[in-house]
């Protein structure tokens, strides 16, 4: 990189902010006296600031007598540029202070999990860790599982894998056959599917119940992501599974009677790297996934038992061991979280 017009004759050096503060006090109170009470410096001190500044740049920046100090036109100059410095550097370590403040952790999930059930974790978490940033990275489950520990994800939650044994359920949810509202096909007509690649273990339910029902099908769309499925079934040709807390309003759920074979649930499991296993923030992070699934599972339980159920809250209930519970509206009905079954869960 060719230097400014200039650099070439100036000494080599880096500046010393210090000096730097001591030539503006200095030309603010016109008094290396004045300048050292503001900088908690003695004169002598002060001067010597001045001297190894000027000697630095090569410029003469102040003149001075036994009374007087007043700038020289190379010191006028030095001033505002001194301002900027002062300025820059100050921002600087005002960012570094708040980086070095700021805590980070990955979590990778699928895209499916990100779009329909992080949402209320990644709250939880902001609400839980306000000072935290938070990475998060998407792709399928057994993908990122693999490479779990060579992409540094912190945290993975991701559909149960067989190949892992250190997974801890957060929800097991119903996988459903479901299509567009207009979707229509023949009896006798293979089903147009729409599915992820191989491995994906909704693909492999999917094909091994309809073989099982022996239903004929046909894979009409694969797509490695979440929205190309989605743009598949709403164009009404094709089918896919999807598990329950993901399905969009716009598409309706295709039953047993309709030739559709039940599915087996979803486990969704928390999966931690191995070597995060002591690491406080990411323990964390981890609690408030769990705390954020917990909650969930207890208002999702808590519709069984009452499907005007809308909306959890918390409210006060001296009469329950925890003050956590859900409310209705409809039935003035209250489902404390210590009731819900975590092996009914969805």
């Amino acid at each position: 990189m060719e230097r400014p017009q200039g650099v070439a004759n100036m000494k080599q050096a880096n500046f010393d902010i210090d000096l730097v503060r001591a030539f503006v006090a200095v030309s603010e109170t016109r008094s290396f006296t004045k300048a050292a009470e503001v900088l908690h410096r003695t004169q002598s001190a002060v001067s010597m600031k001045i001297k190894r500044l000027e000697d630095q740049i090569g410029l003469k920046l102040l003149e001075r007598d036994t009374t007087t100090v007043s700038l020289t036109s190379a010191g006028e100059r030095a001033l505002t540029i001194s301002y900027e410095l002062i300025r820059v550097h100050e921002d600087a370590l005002r960012s570094l202070s708040e980086a070095a403040r700021t805590r980070r952790v990955m979590v990778a999930t699928s895209e499916t999990y990100a779009l329909s059930l992080l949402p209320g974790a990644l709250a939880s978490i902001s609400r839980a860790i306000p000072d935290i940033e938070m990475e998060i990275q998407c792709g399928h489950s057994w993908r990122m599982l693999d490479s779990m520990e060579r992409d540094a994800a912190d945290l993975v939650v991701a559909t149960y894998y067989p190949k892992r044994s250190d997974g801890e359920l957060l929800a097991r949810d119903r996988l459903l056959w479901v299509c567009a509202k207009d979707f229509e096909m023949a009896a006798d007509e293979p089903v147009p599917l729409a599915l992820f690649p191989e491995g994906c273990v909704y693909r492999r339910s999917a094909l091994a119940a309809l073989q099982r029902a022996r239903r004929p099908m046909r894979i009409a769309f694969s797509s490695p992501h979440h929205e190309g499925l989605m743009a598949a079934v709403a164009s009404g040709v094709a089918a896919t599974v999807m598990i329950e807390s993901a399905i969009p309003a716009s598409m309706r759920i295709l039953t047993p009677a309709e030739g559709f074979p039940e599915l087996p649930p979803v486990d969704i499991m928390l999966y931690q790297r191995s070597t995060m296993s002591g690491d406080d923030l990411v323990r964390d992070v981890a609690n408030a996934i769990r705390t954020h699934f917990d909650q969930r599972r207890s208002f999702t339980n808590a519709r069984r038992f009452c499907p005007s159920l809308e909306a959890p809250c918390s409210i006060p209930a001296p009469s329950l061991s925890l003050a956590e519970v859900f409310s209705c509206a409809s039935c003035a009905n209250t489902w404390p979280m210590a009731q819900c079954n975590p092996q009914n869960s969805l």
